[in-house]
Parts: C-alpha cells; sequence; structure tokens
C-alpha cells in the first residue's frame, strides 16, 4: 500500500502513468496523507487548466492567421478534452472549417452550434478573433439567424467613426461578406442599410476598399450598370484578385 492510504502500489502506478483514472475518495486520501491542503490544490489544478487553455487559444489564433491547418486540426483535438471550453471547441470547429474549405460539408451542424453559442453569450461583438472568424464564416452560418447577428453589429457599431481604425476594417469586411450572402439570396430590401454603412466609412485610405465594395454592391443590387462599371474598373487596377470572386464582373 501507498504509505498513509488504501491504495495498492499497482493502482497507484497505473494512475500516476495515466493507465487509470483516479477516484474522488482515493485522490482526498493522497491529499491528506500528503499533508496537501484541498483548496490549494484545487486552485492549482485551475490555473493550470486556465493557462492550458489560453495556450490552446494562442496557437488557435496563429493557425488561423498563418495559415496552419495542421496546428489547427491539432488544437481542435486537444480542446475535445475540455468539457468546458465551449466558445473555443466551436471557434476551433470553425477555423478549421475555413482552412480546409469544408464550410458547407460542415454547415448544418457548425451552425446549430453557433446559433447555441451566440444566443447565450454578446462577448463576441468584442473579440477581434471571433469577429474575424465571423466575417469568413458568413455562408455557414444559417441565414435567418446571420441575419440577426448582423442586425446586431450594426446597432452596436453604428457609430463606427468612434472606435478603432483596426475595429473599422473588421466590420466593414464583414459586411462587404455578408453582402455576398444577400445577392446569393437575392434579399434587395436587407441589403442598403449594409450598403449605406460601407459607404458611410470615413473618408481614409485604409477604408477605401471598403466604400468601394459599398459602391459596387450599390450598383449591383440596384441595377446601375454605369456606376458599376466604374466602380469595377477602379477595383479591378487595385485589387483584381478580388474581382474575380465577386458575384458580377
Amino acid at each position: 500500500m501507498v504509505e498513509g492510504t488504501s491504495i495498492s502500489v499497482s493502482h497507484y502506478s497505473k494512475i500516476e502513468n495515466d493507465i487509470q483514472d483516479i477516484k474522488a475518495k482515493d485522490l482526498f486520501e493522497l491529499l491528506d496523507a500528503r499533508k496537501i491542503d484541498v483548496n490549494n490544490f484545487r486552485k492549482k489544478i485551475i490555473d493550470k487548466k486556465r493557462n492550458s487553455l489560453n495556450e490552446l487559444a494562442d496557437q488557435l489564433t496563429k493557425a488561423f492567421y498563418k495559415p496552419d491547418i495542421k496546428l489547427a486540426k491539432a488544437v481542435k483535438e486537444q480542446l475535445a478534452d475540455f468539457s468546458d471550453a465551449e466558445e473555443l471547441q466551436i471557434r476551433a470547429e470553425l477555423v478549421v472549417a475555413v482552412l480546409t474549405n469544408n464550410l458547407k460539408e460542415t454547415k448544418q451542424e457548425l451552425s446549430a452550434k453557433l446559433i447555441n453559442y451566440f444566443e447565450r453569450d454578446a462577448t463576441w461583438m468584442d473579440d477581434p478573433d471571433m469577429l474575424r472568424i465571423i466575417g469568413n464564416s458568413t455562408r455557414v452560418i444559417d441565414f435567418n439567424f446571420l441575419a440577426t447577428l448582423m442586425n446586431k453589429l450594426l446597432v452596436k457599431y453604428q457609430k463606427i467613426d468612434q472606435y478603432p481604425l483596426d475595429t473599422q476594417k473588421r466590420i466593414g469586411n464583414i459586411f462587404v461578406n455578408y453582402l455576398h450572402v444577400l445577392y446569393d439570396y437575392r434579399a434587395k430590401r436587407m441589403a442598403r442599410k449594409y450598403i449605406n454603412f460601407l459607404q458611410n466609412l470615413p473618408g481614409i485610405p485604409e477604408l477605401t476598399l471598403d466604400k468601394l465594395m459599398g459602391d459596387y454592391y450599390d450598383a449591383v443590387f440596384f441595377k446601375n450598370e454605369k456606376e458599376l462599371a466604374q466602380t469595377l474598373s477602379v477595383l479591378k487596377r487595385v485589387v483584381p484578385k478580388i474581382v474575380s470572386g465577386l458575384p458580377e464582373k
């Protein structure tokens, strides 16, 4: 037996080598035998777990921006071992789906998880990484629920000039992607307020592309062929790669 406990040496060895899980009764016996305070032990475990999650969150961010599909998948697998990391697990699924161009195949499952998550947590609107991931996932989220999310963003950021430039660019990019979705659904009425948002962005060089995209979708949705030709002419000179992915060119 392990000194001061009723745990056999062989059983302890299996626990130590991760062959068997330790029961609560055995854990308390060991802590008591080693004169370890339960509350201090619990705090150390929680801190260690929090640090592990923070590290995985950092790795996931690196995987998304690099991009690194292998790392993203590895992080997703590690997160599966945590029972209280739903937000990170959903984020990991989104990142892997985006990086592997697998959004269509995972749309139904991911959309259900996203709806459940976003209905309970509003902090995503202030999270730069989550906003960027959402911006890249507009085609996987249920259309009606996506409309609700976009409207929340529109309300929150209606005074966009009062936010940092990075935030202005991020929200602008999200609405550009959303307008592509609205085009796919021929949702002309819904498009106007997002077009107006883009066109009314501050007139600074860093936001020129988003403003141009506002002009582009204005011309597309409301059949202004002259404006469409002029805007496309500029876009083709500035960002030819983006033009190739536009719905009308």
